[in-house]
């Protein structure tokens, strides 16, 4: 029985866990492309590639290790296997501590071919000039997290996902040079970021957070501190009240032997009940007129007594 009941924590353990991981993997978004980089970000090595922005839009930490990017459309086809699948893509290494997002934070991968040069550089590149499918596969090689078909651009122009204040969703359009923002959030166009990026833009060190977030505990604290007041003085006015009619109900039961004992004194001991029935009684006989009628006269008779009776017969003889 204990080994089937640590079998099922183990196992809700594991459920839980892995759906956190599944959570935390949804949150990535691809968040800007440039496919023609001339005169912008450029690489560890100096150089201007193509790039594609992934964000990690949840207010936790989560890792990109393992996940997946590619521009084959054919890695959408479900019936393919998983090995299939991968060999389409491009892996995010693991062991790099650039990929383990904090909340909020962005990072970019150049679309150069040339997975030898690190992490952040992937097996495909971007065409100039025409539509671009992108997708974001999870490490298990067959959930889809996220893709965009990017239209045709021109240089230095990013395709990016920014915030819609007016529909308060968020949307894709074309960006130019002066408003591509690698590694930051983006804006442009009357677009701005949602309003909680940009409450934590404006206080970056936590500060507000923290006194909104103090505020909101020792309002709580606040709350069960009446709350349990308010339940104490009721529990203490009930316990009052049962012990007022405790004693209310003593004093009746002294009260009540206190009449009996003097009832019982005035009845010379007799039931009080008895003694009323009695009365009751002899009041009855006397109003009614029922007593016998009697003409005073005694009469006595002599019977004659055998020798099964007489006296005589049954006193000791004397001896001769």
């Amino acid at each position: 029985m204990m080994l089937h009941r640590r079998f099922l924590g183990i196992l809700v353990g594991l459920t839980a866990v892995v759906a956190a991981f599944g959570q935390g993997a949804f949150s990535f978004k691809i968040n800007e492309v440039v496919v023609s980089n001339t005169d912008g970000l450029i690489d560890e090595y100096g150089e201007r590639t193509g790039w594609i922005e992934i964000a990690n839009t949840s207010w936790g930490t989560n890792n990109l290790r393992s996940c997946y990017l590619t521009t084959n459309r054919e890695a959408l086809n479900k019936g393919l296997s998983v090995p299939e699948r991968v060999k389409l893509m491009s892996l995010i290494p693991k062991g790099d501590e650039r990929t383990n997002l904090t909340a909020q934070q962005r990072i970019v991968f150049f679309a150069d071919g040339q997975t030898n040069l690190g992490t952040l550089h992937t097996n495909f590149t971007l065409k100039e000039g025409e539509e671009n499918f992108i997708a974001l596969f999870d490490g298990n090689g067959k959930t889809l997290l996220d893709s965009i078909t990017v239209p045709p651009l021109a240089e230095n122009q990013s395709y990016a996902r920014v915030y819609d204040s007016e529909s308060e969703t968020y949307v894709w359009v074309v960006l130019d040079a002066n408003e591509v923002t690698p590694g930051a959030p983006n804006v442009g166009q009357g677009k701005v970021q949602d309003k909680v990026a940009e409450f934590k833009e404006k206080d970056p060190y936590g500060v507000a957070m923290s006194i909104m977030a103090m505020g909101v505990v020792f309002g709580c604290l606040l709350a069960l501190y009446v709350f349990f007041r308010l339940f104490g003085y009721m529990v203490a006015l009930f316990s009052k009240m049962a012990r007022v009619r405790a004693i209310r109900a003593l004093h009746d039961q002294a009260d009540k032997a206190a009449v009996m004992a003097k009832q019982g004194l005035e009845t010379k001991g007799v039931d009080m009940k008895v003694y009323m029935a009695v009365i009751a009684m002899a009041l009855r006989d006397y109003e009614e007129d029922v007593h016998d009628v009697e003409s005073n006269v005694l009469t006595y008779h002599t019977e004659e007594h055998s020798e099964w009776n007489a006296k005589g017969y049954t006193m000791r003889e004397w001896p001769e």
